[in-house]
């Protein structure tokens, strides 16, 4: 594991916590074990890092973690600023021998990933994490993950997957009254939170989710996926731009990660794009990012 040695910043109440790395590489099972690890003190985003790296790197079959405890240029889906400092924020860069077009899904086997991973960890935490379509996971209605995938073309049938993840570690006051919405954290469910371990459960999971996709891609997931679906069954309203595209009960996911939304008109299938999903009763609403 690659490091930055640099004294570390002066730890704030979000970011009194430091990843073990010798504990991280010892817990990493299965395909996981030969991934590359970099955790630094600061960057501007794993994102932006991991997708400049990816352009030049050789091809290879493991995964790469970046992780900083601070990032100064994070962003979030439809480019909306984040730095996110109370929880894990983190990069993983997939080498995934796909075409583009076969990529349909990745976001929410993410998620899924993601979510099972908390469950491993605890299991009530785990029952009270709902994913919201297509990238978040929430509890209670408020915000506990976002995730970001940017893609980097490596050759014919090649790519490489860039998924930027935020974890709230802790409620933060002070986003949530930026974003003016609550946010969830995990030490809510354990207040003695082990982020290495937490990290490590993550890691693992995201390996095993990429095999099964590079198997079978996202549709065996998608059942999966719709039982933890935070609206399924509710009326919801998908926006653009602050307007209103469609409106309807929300009815899980189909094999290619589409919303199903029941609508009088009959049940459409809605790819993700860049409309954003709400209550029906909140049309409001701000996204994190990495």
């Amino acid at each position: 594991m690659s490091t930055d040695h640099s004294p570390p910043p002066p730890a704030s109440p979000a970011q009194a916590w430091r990843i073990d790395p010798d504990r991280l590489r010892a817990a990493l099972t299965g395909a996981a074990r030969g991934w590359s690890l970099e955790v630094v003190d600061e960057t501007g985003s794993t994102n932006a890092d991991l997708t400049l790296a990816s352009r030049s790197a050789p091809w290879t079959e493991a995964g790469k973690l970046r992780l900083a405890y601070r990032q100064t240029a994070g962003r979030g889906r439809q480019g909306r600023p984040w730095q996110g400092q109370a929880g894990l924020t983190f990069s993983v860069a997939l080498p995934l021998p796909l075409a583009p077009a076969q990529l349909s899904g990745l976001s929410l086997a993410v998620g899924l990933a993601l979510a099972e991973a908390l469950a491993a960890c605890d299991a009530r935490l785990g029952a009270a994490v709902g994913l919201k379509w297509p990238n978040d996971l929430q509890i209670d209605g408020r915000k506990l993950a976002g995730i970001l995938i940017e893609s980097v073309p490596a050759g014919p049938q090649r790519v490489w997957a860039v998924i930027g993840i935020g974890l709230n570690l802790v409620r933060d006051a002070q986003m949530e009254a930026a974003l003016g919405r609550g946010l969830a954290g995990v030490t809510e469910f354990l207040p003695d939170c082990d982020p290495t371990a937490l990290l490590a459960a993550v890691l693992n999971r995201l390996a095993a989710m990429r095999e099964a996709f590079l198997a079978q891609g996202f549709a065996p997931m998608a059942a999966r996926w719709s039982a933890r679906d935070a609206y399924r069954d509710q009326p919801v309203r998908l926006l653009h731009d602050g307007r209103v595209q469609a409106e309807g009960l929300a009815r899980g996911v189909d094999g290619d990660g589409h919303l199903l939304l029941e609508t009088p008109a009959g049940l459409e299938r809605i790819a993700s794009g860049e409309v954003s999903l709400r209550p029906a009763d909140d049309a409001t609403g701000a996204g994190a990012g990495v």
